[in-house]
């Protein structure tokens, strides 16, 4: 498989023009990075970006107005970087935070006023928006749908969480819809201690003990939470429409960013697979911070010489041995990043693959971003 180059923008690819693009693949592989990549060049195109990130690094933090002190999470920051000023697009930064995002659908959704204040007020919604497992990935589901409804950019770029989340992402509405429907709960929403007997807990000791751990009116707190976040939660899914027919409509399309580790290329291929399943469109793999082909080191009788020149007698010898140990580690790398892409391309041959070249450091700020995305190749368009 060859490299070749390109023009470095893998969503002009898509098949339709997209307004949502996931960014997704296991963690630590610069997916983050990636996603502030293609949403910068999307701007420079002239397009209304608007990137939503999980939780950046402190130098892609700083890069994207984070650090600047009175930013908050929640707050569309802009970024202002001369490469957008006078071509028409821009782009804005988004830290998500669940809490702010599960307070802005209580606020919109609840019946009234004091329903909305007594959730808010509830210790266990409060303790649920911070703490719960799936709390994040469904308010990345809220806050992507929330911000498409509004319309006011042309392209959302959504820094999903690491592979193990990013499916528990995919997997928020059917947990969410289970929690409103399933029976145990209405029962505990029917209030009191009937509730609880019901459902097996009634016993006075039980209670005490639940009481003590979470308050001194814990199964009443929680069926007024669970009654109360149910109604806004129903209300919100009827207005804002199915969100599983958003992630496979034409309008969204997905990004999925490795390494060539055999062990990211593994959990990549199983992240494809479940993507499949679920009918979402894949607009390409990224393989991040790969090293290019290196040709064979030249021989040591055209090495010898040129050490020498610089270098005592005695230290020639242990250089030449260094060198070849040290070139032969790079030849390695370029040919695991060839045999990932070869890996990638025979499971899914219709899939683009993109190359970015690795990079120390990492990208700190706008202007590195912007070169960086002037480094994609196609290993396969």
């Amino acid at each position: 498989m060859h490299a070749t180059p390109s023009t470095p923008d893998p969503l002009a690819h898509a098949r339709s023009p997209r307004q949502i693009v996931l960014c997704v693949g296991p963690g630590g592989v610069g997916k983050t990075t990636t996603a502030a990549t293609l949403a910068l060049a999307a701007a420079a195109r002239g397009r209304r970006v608007l990137v939503v990130t999980i939780d950046p690094s402190r130098r892609l933090a700083q890069a994207l107005g984070f650090e600047s002190g009175s930013a908050r999470p929640g707050d569309e920051l802009v970024v202002d970087s001369p490469e957008l000023r006078g071509g028409g697009g821009s782009l804005h930064a988004l830290l998500l935070d669940g809490r702010v995002v599960f307070d802005r659908l209580v606020r919109a959704y609840a019946p009234s006023p004091a329903a909305a204040r007594a959730i808010l007020d509830n210790p266990i919604y409060q303790a649920t928006t911070e703490g719960l497992g799936g709390a994040l990935e469904y308010a990345a589901i809220a806050q992507l749908q929330l911000l498409h409804a509004e319309g006011r950019y042309d392209l959302i770029v959504l820094d999903t969480p690491p592979t193990a989340n990013a499916l528990d992402f995919l997997a928020a509405p059917e947990r969410i819809h289970e929690l409103v429907q399933n029976p145990a709960i209405r029962l505990l929403t029917g209030g009191g201690k009937l509730g609880g007997k019901l459902l097996g807990i009634g016993n006075g000791l039980v209670l005490r003990t639940l009481s003590t751990i979470g308050g001194g009116d814990f199964l009443q707190d929680l069926g007024a939470f669970l009654r109360d976040f149910a109604e806004v939660l129903e209300a919100y899914r009827s207005r804002a429409g199915d969100f599983q027919a958003l992630l496979t409509s034409p309008v969204t399309g997905v990004i999925l960013t490795t390494v060539a580790s055999p062990f990211s290329v593994r959990e990549a291929l199983r992240f494809l697979g479940v993507l499949r399943e679920r009918a979402l469109r894949l607009d390409g793999v990224v393989l991040n911070r790969i090293m290019p082909p290196s040709p064979p080191l030249p021989a040591a009788a055209l090495l010898r010489p040129a050490l020498a020149a610089q270098l005592p007698g005695e230290a020639v010898e242990p250089a030449l041995l260094a060198l070849a140990d040290a070139y032969a580690g790079l030849r390695a790398e370029g040919e695991q990043s060839l045999a990932a892409a070869q890996t990638i391309a025979e499971a899914y041959p219709d899939l683009p693959i993109w190359a970015l070249p690795r990079r120390e450091p990492p990208p700190t700020g706008l202007l590195e971003l912007h070169e960086l995305g002037r480094l994609f190749v196609a290993m396969r368009a």
